[in-house]
């Protein structure tokens, strides 16, 4: 499934209401966009509490079969691959 959106000519992009309701993304949230060695992007909600993010982290290990020490490691390898 992928959706369009049009980038303003200040920059701005809305983002479409099915991509916000599917990774629950609330006004005034911030999200993060992730660079993939092929040239992709991926838009990931970022939640504003630490727990909050540890919580969606620890769903991700059960859903990807991971203990929650493989996924901070996914996870530090990603953030070192941004620009």
């Amino acid at each position: 499934m992928s959706y369009e959106a049009t980038v303003t000519s200040k920059g701005q992009l809305t983002i479409p209401k099915e991509v916000r309701e599917q990774l629950d993304i609330e006004p005034g949230e911030k999200v993060l966009f992730r660079f993939d060695e092929e040239g992709g992007v991926r838009l990931v909600g970022v939640p504003a509490e630490p727990m909050d993010r540890l919580d969606a982290a620890q769903q991700r290990a059960a859903s990807l079969e991971l203990n929650a020490q493989e996924l901070i490691e996914r996870e530090r390898e990603q953030w070192k691959r941004l620009p």
